[in-house]
């Protein structure tokens, strides 16, 4: 089923690399003075009311030792890049390979060759990874990955959502797994007739597979649902993701070139108005809707409604690019770096992670729906902004309010 798929998955990395590797490593030279800062601080993370097995880790002890990054690291190298302190927030990195022997306090964006979890590996939120060999020792909250191989010999405390060619597992998965797979191989006894103690998903196994593939009986705690898929699938999935990159690329290009002011100030409406902004996306969006739905019932101006929707879906349609393009201008800000290379390949990452989002199974359609109103609130609190602002600056307006 993915037989195409590590030449495309490898192709996507070398673009992103390409066009990130020689121009920053970020946060790295911070880490000695927080060294000294923090050299018995610990990561505090709240209690999981979620049910795990008794099997699954426990907080390490042992890192109050380590340096301790209280925000979000952001690096990009074209070697191989160790995490081994301690992350209070959100980790970001593209490089060659990626190892994480420590704790990660937030969520973690990889993109690599090759990804390893090692045992002191700790990520207390979400991992999303898009790789070619993802090993997992240690403990994830969520998994999230695109990878030819994955192998997962540790703890997963809730979901793992993978696109893999071949899943070898012998670790813990502590609810349900979603799984697209040509393969799926279970750690068994030396005799061959079990598996390993290890080897357990507790809730749901639902995997897409061309091939009828064997699942032990005393793996899967809940049910297991096998969807029957093709080859064509996988290469979907990354022509979806290809266009979506395509289409974000274009329209930042358009506001580079026609709204260069609109563009400037999106970083500031996505992180200080965002509520507002889903406030105004979700006014227009209604007020559009009863506007369009007025005008059909009176039936005289049902080009007009028509006219109406087709401008909404659109204006929805832009949103999800436009929340993207300011999230990127946003974690620019943060790394205090807008060279055009470095805005590229940050952009191309955000659009990677959040296409990754919109995929989750259940909630994806709803964080897309919300990301798509977001956007189309900016689009409009920019717009009324403008507007008051050149009321305020109109001679006629200032001699009325005199």
């Amino acid at each position: 089923m993915l037989k195409k798929k590590l030449g495309i998955i490898t192709l996507l990395v070398i673009l992103v690399l390409s066009l990130v590797m020689p121009v920053v490593k970020a946060d790295n030279e911070d880490k000695n003075e927080n060294n000294q800062e923090n050299s018995q601080a610990e990561l505090v993370t709240e209690d999981n009311s979620e049910e795990t097995s008794d099997e699954e880790a426990e907080l390490k002890t042992d890192d109050s030792s380590k340096a301790i990054e209280k925000k979000d690291v952001y690096i990009t190298e074209p070697g191989d890049v160790v995490i081994d302190y301690v992350v209070d927030g959100n980790l970001f990195v593209v490089a060659n390979s990626v190892t994480i022997n420590s704790q990660v306090g937030g969520d973690a964006f990889i993109c690599a060759n090759k990804v390893n979890i090692d045992n002191q590996g700790y990520i207390f939120s979400n991992l999303f990874v898009c790789c070619n060999e993802l090993n997992v020792s240690g403990v994830i909250y969520d998994l999230y990955n695109i990878s030819q191989n994955t192998t997962i010999t540790g703890y997963i405390y809730r979901d793992v959502h993978s696109a893999t060619n071949t899943l070898n597992l012998d670790g813990t998965i502590g609810r349900n797994a979603y799984i697209s797979t040509e393969t799926i191989n279970f750690a068994t006894s030396e005799d061959k007739s079990v598996t390993t103690s290890n080897t357990m998903i507790y809730g749901d196994l639902h995997f897409e597979s061309s091939n009828n593939i064997d699942i032990p009986n005393t793996t899967v705690a809940g049910n297991v649902v096998h969807s029957s898929t093709s080859s064509n699938t996988i290469l979907n999935y990354i022509w979806d993701l290809g266009t979506f990159i395509a289409t974000v690329l274009i329209i930042w290009l358009l506001m580079l070139w026609l709204a260069p002011k609109f563009l400037a100030k999106t970083d500031y409406l996505v992180s200080k108005k965002i509520l507002p902004s889903l406030g105004f996306g979700i006014l227009a969006t209604l007020s559009i809707i009863v506007g369009a739905i007025i005008l059909l019932i009176v039936g005289l101006t049902t080009k007009v409604a028509l006219l109406g929707f087709g401008l909404l879906m659109l204006l929805l349609g832009i949103g999800l690019p436009v929340f993207t393009i300011s999230l990127s201008k946003f974690i620019c800000k943060k790394l205090k770096n807008e060279k055009i290379l470095i805005t590229l390949g940050v952009l191309i990452l955000t659009s990677i992670a959040i296409w990754l989002t919109t995929l989750i199974p259940f909630v994806g359609g709803i964080i897309n729906l919300v990301i798509k109103l977001i956007g189309l609130g900016i689009i409009v609190t920019y717009v009324l902004q403008s507007r008051k602002k050149d009321t305020n600056n109109n001679p006629e307006v200032i001699e009325e309010n005199k």
